[in-house]
């Protein structure tokens, strides 16, 4: 074994592992997305991009429905909580016979009944979010009509 001079670098061994073991770690990732027929940045998306548990959802998906999934806990906060503000009773102003009671604040949920105008109804409370609706600004309004609560659009409920 030759003899080492004063001030001269020893090769770390400890080094040359760990710079082995992250050559091997990138060597099966990229030989994983090849054979899996993936792009490596989709394989590394595929891993870190769902939340675990029973159903794995994309966290995009997630985000999209973050909006709506804040509103109705929020909903349920204050009817909980007893901190309902626009609290009250209304009434349906609108120029047809009747006006869609939706079961979600959305034109595309289901209708759970046909609401005559001039119809007396409780006002439980507004979406906080302003959506336009043929243009004018507007929000869905939650009520409770016949023993059914719903959404309705809040632009055709009047306060009384």
């Amino acid at each position: 074994m030759a003899k080492r001079r004063y001030g001269e670098k020893q090769p770390n061994i400890v080094f040359r592992w760990i710079y082995f073991v992250i050559f091997l770690l990138i060597a099966v990732w990229l030989l994983g997305s090849i054979l899996a027929k993936k792009s490596p940045a989709n394989t590394l998306k595929g891993l870190f991009s769902k939340i675990p548990g029973d159903s794995e959802i994309p966290c995009e998906e997630l985000l999209i429905q973050k909006d709506s999934i804040i509103k109705e806990l929020e909903a349920q906060v204050a009817i909980n909580g007893n901190v309902v503000e626009n609290s009250g009773r209304g009434m349906v102003i609108i120029d047809s016979q009747a006006l869609n009671m939706r079961s979600k604040p959305s034109l595309s949920a289901e209708i759970l009944l046909k609401i005559p105008a001039n119809s007396e109804v409780e006002i439980l409370y507004y979406d906080s979010q302003t959506y336009y609706l043929e243009g004018l600004p507007g929000k869905w309004c939650r009520i409770k009509y016949a023993d059914t609560e719903g959404w309705v659009w809040g632009n055709y409920i009047k306060a009384i």
